[in-house]
């Protein structure tokens, strides 16, 4: 099963035992040692998954997962604490703050392997993230742009839509599988390049057809729009073959067709707006 998880715990046991247990089921395993370090990589990297010890050097566990929903990026991601002391208290503070899941120490490393393994197939069959970028997806994107509309419809955000073309014709080629590496790819350098002097507002949703969204602050699109694209430009050529790269072309039915590119559309109420509803947000992003 793909699915990316950041663990946040200093103890090297427990991160050494679950690593194993993650990597082993398919998935992708990020650790940090503290709270900082944890809450640094949860903004830049935009894991599926959380796991965070309540004891953390630098701050508590509930420290770490008050700030997780504090902020509009990592809101969804699902968060699971390791109590080491003091369960009941802990769970009691973990509940208050929309924490998801709770395990007491020692805990069954395999124990928590379903958790998550099951807490992952939830959120991708009730349309919350979408399973291969793990980014917020359908309705939860939906009620982002409904909350963007009724509540500031003038305020001062851009909104952007980052849509990878040509994607189709190197399915053709490649098969999805590839395809969904290169979607894994663009997700981490939107994710990067989206943590740089990010606001708590930001948001990075998947749109579906190959269209990743973001709304972030109208003086960050077009820097956030350069990074990206420098960054796009230099790794998509590592996702097509030898030839391919070197002739700047893939032939699908006897047709020459360009490589994956990056096609970027920006908004703002000031410029395009305002908008009052999503339908018209949704025309003025298609251009």
């Amino acid at each position: 099963m793909e699915g990316r998880i950041l663990l946040i715990e200093d103890d090297t046991v427990n991160r050494r035992i679950l690593r194993e247990r993650f990597e082993n089921a398919g998935m992708k395993v990020d650790e940090a040692a503290d709270g900082q370090a944890g809450l640094d990589l949860a903004n830049r990297l935009l894991p599926q998954v959380i796991i965070t010890s309540t004891t953390l050097p630098d701050m508590r566990g509930t420290e770490v997962a008050q700030q997780l929903r504090s902020v509009t990026r990592t809101r969804h991601i699902f968060l699971m604490l390791l109590a080491d002391e003091d369960q009941h208290q802990e769970r009691l503070s973990g509940l208050e703050l929309g924490v998801d899941d709770f395990v007491a120490s020692p805990f069954d490393p395999d124990e928590v392997t379903l958790r998550v393994r099951n807490a992952l197939r939830r959120a991708s069959s009730t349309n919350l993230t979408d399973p291969t970028t793990g980014l917020p997806a359908g309705s939860l994107m939906q009620e982002q742009l409904r909350q963007l509309v009724m509540q500031d419809p003038e305020g001062d955000w851009a909104l952007m839509r980052f849509r990878v073309t040509n994607l189709g014709p190197f399915r053709e080629v490649y098969g999805f599988m590839a395809a969904d590496d290169l979607l894994r790819g663009v997700t981490r350098i939107l994710a990067e390049a989206f943590s740089h002097g990010a606001s708590s507002n930001d948001f990075l949703g998947y749109g579906g057809k190959d269209d990743f969204i973001l709304i972030t602050e109208p003086q960050r699109a077009e820097a956030i729009e350069k990074e990206v694209r420098a960054q796009f430009e230099e790794e998509v050529g590592s996702h097509y073959g030898f030839m391919e790269r070197e002739q700047g072309f893939i032939v699908v039915d006897g047709k020459q067709v360009g490589l994956a590119t990056l096609r970027v559309r920006s908004v703002t109420p000031q410029g395009e707006g305002p908008f009052y509803d999503i339908r018209s947000l949704s025309e003025a992003l298609a251009g």
